[in-house]
C-alpha cells in the first residue's frame, strides 16, 4: 500500500525537514515485503481556501483520504498500526492523510471526511505535526513488522 501525506504549506530546509526525510527514507527502506511499500509527501503553497477546494474534490467518495485535525480521534500507536492494517485487508491500494492549514479544515470538509484523526490534544506547528505523522507511521510498519524499534 502506497502512502501519500498531502501538506498545506512547504518546509524548508532545516532539521525538522531532515529529520521527516531521515523517517519517509527509513519507511521506504524497512521491510521490501511489507504491505506498507512506500511513503510519499505531496506539498502545496496555494493559499489555504484553494488547498481545501482540492482536498473537498479529493474526498469525493474515497474512503482513503484521512484527515488531520484537532478535532479528530485520538489514537495510540498500536491502535494506528491496526487502523493501517484494516486499508491493507479491505485491498486499497493507496491512503491519503491529508495535513491542512493554520486554520485547520472548514466544517464542510470535516462533514463530508469519512475518517479524521488527531495527531495529539496539543497544538503544533504544521511541521512539526508531519514530523510526528512520519514517525508514527513508520512506528506502525514496525509494529506491523514486530520490529524492535516500538518498546511500549
Amino acid at each position: 500500500m502506497k502512502i501519500i501525506i498531502v501538506a498545506h504549506g512547504k518546509i524548508k530546509k532545516g532539521p525538522e525537514f531532515e529529520l521527516i526525510s531521515d523517517y519517509v527514507t527509513r519507511f521506504n527502506k524497512q521491510f521490501n515485503n511489507d504491505f506498507l511499500t512506500s511513503l510519499e509527501i505531496s506539498e502545496s503553497n496555494e493559499f489555504e481556501r484553494i488547498f481545501n477546494t482540492k482536498v473537498s474534490k479529493m474526498l469525493d467518495g474515497k474512503e482513503s483520504m484521512v484527515l488531520l485535525d484537532k478535532s479528530g480521534e485520538h489514537t495510540d500507536s498500536e491502535g494506528f498500526a491496526k487502523f493501517l492494517n484494516t486499508f491493507s485487508e479491505k485491498g486499497i491500494s493507496k491512503i491519503f492523510f491529508v495535513v491542512g492549514g493554520s486554520e485547520g479544515f472548514p466544517k464542510h470538509l470535516i462533514s463530508k471526511a469519512k475518517k479524521i484523526l488527531a495527531v495529539s490534544k496539543m497544538v503544533f506547528p504544521h511541521k512539526i505535526a508531519r514530523l510526528i505523522l512520519v514517525e508514527q507511521l513508520y512506528r506502525a510498519k514496525c509494529i506491523i513488522n514486530r520490529h524492535p524499534y516500538h518498546k511500549a
